[in-house]
């Protein structure tokens, strides 16, 4: 897994909060303790940091949903497509004419052309939230054929 920019912030936070625990830990030990109000504030700002370091981590890898919904919209559409093509196709095999088979393979032929671009966009649709994944397939590491 690669390290990312979200992955370095979250244990930056995490470590000041954890910094801040241990600095009060070491203040309380000394000869002159913090007085309760200087306490309180560290363990309120250590929390704080470790809480927002969490929250960072739990971020990390999680789809927009608004992009996801766009996704799933387009799917939705190219399943409407397939269904059409197939019904078209469908009809073409049940005809008895040349022409009529001819005119019906146009048509199954535009609804594909339709469908391969409506595919394409769904990768572009998941590149914008899941670059990582899209790379892998891509890269010889899936089942994403491209010519």
């Amino acid at each position: 897994m690669r390290i990312t920019g979200g992955h370095v912030t979250a244990s930056i936070l995490v470590s000041i909060g954890l910094g801040l625990t241990i600095y009060l830990g070491v203040l309380s030990g000394a000869d002159q303790q913090p007085s309760r109000a200087t306490s309180a504030l560290l363990v309120v700002l250590a929390g704080g940091f470790q809480v927002a370091g969490a929250s960072r981590f739990h971020a990390i890898g999680r789809a927009d949903p608004g992009l996801a919904r766009a996704a799933v919209r387009r799917l939705i559409k190219m399943v409407r497509r397939t269904q059409q093509a197939r019904l078209v196709a469908e009809t073409a095999y049940d005809g008895s004419n040349a022409a009529d088979m001819r005119k019906a393979m146009g048509r199954v032929s535009v609804e594909l052309s339709w469908i391969e671009e409506g595919l394409a966009d769904g990768i572009d649709d998941w590149n914008e939230f899941h670059k990582n994944a899209l790379r892998e397939l891509t890269k010889g590491g899936g089942n994403v054929k491209q010519d």
